[in-house]
Parts: C-alpha cells; structure tokens; sequence
C-alpha cells in the first residue's frame, strides 16, 4: 500500500470514528438526562458497577480523567447519594468508590435505556453480521491498547 492509499485510508477510518462518537454519544447523553446525571456521571456509575469497588486512581485510568475532575464528579454523586467513598482504614489515601442501593437503581435505569438504543441499533444490522461487526470493534479497541498513542 502506498502513501497517498495509506492517507486515503487513515482519512476514512478517522472520519467514520468521528461520526461513530458524536452519535453514540448523543445516544449516551438522551440515556443519562432519563435519570437526571451527566454524561460523566453516567460513566462513573457505569464503571464503579463494572470494576466493583474501584480505588479513585482506577477510575481515573480507566476513565481517562485527571484526578481533580474526577472527584468533582464524585462528590457530586456522594450529595445525591449514589456512590459512596470508602477510605482504606491502614491509607487514608487510598478510597474506594462503591454504589450506593439508590446508585445501583440509577446504573440499572441508565443501562436499560442504554440497552434499548443498542438493540435499535443492532436491529439495523443483518444477523449475520453482528458477530463481524463485534469481532471488528474488538480489533479497533486492541490495536489501540497497543498503539503508544491510546
């Protein structure tokens, strides 16, 4: 493959993933405004049910937030009483973030309408080649695992 072929290429993947992200993320934004949390917020919950009691810098890492940001985000959550901190009692530096009952409901509502956006979606696509198309996004997200750049 030549250069122009390589650019050509580079150009088509960047512009598919640009309009991939802006309308999932709307999709993401109309799924946490039904429950009353931000798009950060609904992330946050997501994860902290996902990983099951991650430290903060966890979450940093697997959010990609800087810390400061983040627990701006998580104390707001710990005012509404979705989420709750939990010192490690031998370091007081290092906190757990867990969900509260009233968190678990807001992840378990967020996650329905999540779910429902998804099977629209995945309707769309031949039954056939949903398997591809999961195999494909699987390779995209390992080969960002992979690049010095992600």
């Amino acid at each position: 493959m030549n250069n122009v072929e390589v650019g050509k290429e580079s150009h088509q993947f960047r512009q598919m993933l640009q309009i991939l992200i802006r309308r999932f993320g709307l999709l993401e934004k109309e799924g946490a405004q039904c429950c009353g949390v931000s798009l950060v917020q609904s992330h946050i919950l997501f994860e902290v049910d996902r990983t099951k009691s991650p430290s903060l810098n966890e979450l940093s890492s697997s959010l990609g937030l800087d810390n400061s940001t983040l627990s701006r985000h998580i104390q707001g959550l710990v005012e509404r009483n979705l989420v709750s901190r939990i010192q490690s009692p031998t370091d007081r530096r290092y906190v757990t973030i867990t969900l509260t009952p009233e968190g678990e409901q807001y992840e378990d509502e967020i996650a329905k309408q999540m779910n429902i956006y998804i099977q629209e979606i995945l309707s769309n696509v031949p039954e056939n080649k949903r398997g591809q198309v999961l195999e494909s996004i699987d390779l995209i997200l390992e080969a960002m695992r992979n690049s010095s750049c992600c």
